[in-house]
């Protein structure tokens, strides 16, 4: 059995941390413009943000040594984002703002959770595909403690919902709260073995 890495590669992490902020800048330009904050112009011209550290992680994936199953995990989690937000965006543009129906708008509003399940399938995969044992072990309890915390944070706000407690929340921050979940399995990882896991 491998030893633990201590110290991750830092391509990987500049990887990782590249693809995640993408996500997380896409999604406050698309809170600024649906809150009218600003103007559509300017949130095209701010999405060249987004689009910059996603193609900077794609770039970092494919330039890396290739082989590992963490490596595989980086380039195909970066590809789903990107589709993610490509997605994401061409739905709000589509359906929300020139008000497409019928088919078209189902496909379009399908397109960004089919891509956003592809997450939980890539961590999967990861599982799968590692061969050391000790890294296989470190994913599936960063699984399990993800998965851990957002089934419980969903059947506890089931029951205060159904119960008229609190306010409906859409279903799409169940899955959000298990990959929130996948990085606090991360830390724990590393606060118990020394490595975060996937990124080595």
């Amino acid at each position: 059995m491998t030893e633990p890495a201590t110290h991750p590669d830092a391509s990987g992490r500049s990887c990782l941390v590249a693809a995640i902020s993408s996500v997380l800048s896409a999604l406050m330009v698309l809170f600024l413009w649906k809150s009218d904050a600003i103007g559509i112009t300017t949130a095209y011209v701010l999405t060249i943000v987004p689009v910059a550290l996603m193609v900077f992680a794609i770039v970092k994936t494919f330039t890396r040594q290739k082989g590992k199953a963490s490596q595989r995990y980086l380039t195909r989690m970066a590809l789903v984002m990107a589709f993610y937000l490509l997605t994401l965006f061409l739905a709000e543009n589509m359906i929300e703002d020139r008000g497409v129906t019928g088919p078209l708008a189902f496909l379009l509003a399908l397109l960004p959770g089919l891509s956003f399940a592809g997450v939980i399938w890539i961590f999967g995969a990861l599982i799968v595909e590692e061969q050391d044992e000790f890294y296989r072990l470190l994913y599936v309890r960063q699984g399990l403690i993800a998965t851990g915390i957002a089934f419980t944070l969903a059947a506890i706000w089931g029951f205060l919902e159904t119960y008229n407690q609190v306010d409906p929340v859409a279903a799409f921050w169940w899955p959000t709260l298990w990959c929130v979940g996948i990085g606090i399995g991360a830390i724990a990882n590393k606060i118990k073995y020394g490595t975060y896991g996937e990124i080595r």
